[in-house]
């Protein structure tokens, strides 16, 4: 089998989907399900590992007698995303904490709130790929986390010198108890060159999908839009 190898280069987008419970996609026209933006600096993953116990035992004389250990367990990714501006229904949408609005019901802020949060959502996120990310042929790097919730403030909110607050760090748990599947997003092209969702559905236990795609990254949003095939979204049921 022919193996394509790539190199992702420098991030693009994020889009997020709001899931119903046991993270799976709400119903086509769902409000509010979608958020498509560009404004992050960096999205990162870290496992957590819960490290296989060792059974070492000596002989009396000092060799070894026993020496096994049971292999080390991946129980999650801790996703953390750092934004570079206030984006108030984005914000909302991965922690449930409530939009502020004016007048004419534009988002102009948001609340944190104390407790716990138990939104779920769908994180995906495009890169470019070295040397083949512009023009005929291009592709994409394309990362999938069909399930994060537990989002919360990773990091201190400062105002600097100019009375700004620089960058709001979300960091969030994924799960592999989730529903997508082969997604509800054309992502990526078929045998006849269409594209459509995902050929190789992300099973259950499966944390992220990290692949490439000639599927380009999605129209940036203007605020959190519904789940229509106007913004992308193929699912029917």
């Amino acid at each position: 089998m022919v193996d394509s190898v790539f190199k992702p280069f420098r991030g693009r987008t994020i889009r997020v989907t709001q899931l119903e419970d046991c993270c799976t996609p709400p119903p086509s026209g769902t409000e509010c399900t979608i958020y498509v933006a560009d404004s992050f600096t960096i999205v990162s993953l870290e496992p957590t590992i819960e490290e296989g116990e060792t059974a070492l035992e000596r002989k009396a004389n000092g060799d070894v007698c026993l020496n096994e250990k049971d292999p080390d367990l991946l129980q999650n990714l801790q996703v953390s995303v750092t934004l570079c501006q206030v984006r108030s229904e984005l914000v909302s949408m991965m922690t449930g904490w409530p939009v502020v609005r004016d007048a004419s019901g534009q988002g102009v802020g948001f609340d944190i709130m104390e407790g716990t949060n138990d939104a779920n959502t769908a994180f995906e996120v495009w890169t470019g790929v070295s040397g083949v990310d512009c023009g005929e042929g291009a592709r994409f790097g394309y990362n999938a986390l069909p399930c994060v919730s537990g989002w919360q403030l990773g990091e201190n909110l400062e105002w600097g010198g100019i009375d700004t607050i620089s960058s709001i760090t979300l960091v969030g748990t994924t799960s592999g108890q989730h529903g997508w599947g082969t997604g509800p997003y054309a992502v990526q092209f078929d045998e006849t060159d269409t594209a459509g969702p995902l050929l190789d559905p992300i099973q259950t236990g499966a944390h992220a999908r990290i692949m490439s795609t000639e599927v380009p990254p999605p129209p940036l949003t203007n605020g959190c839009v519904p789940a229509t095939a106007d913004n992308g979204w193929i699912l029917t049921e």
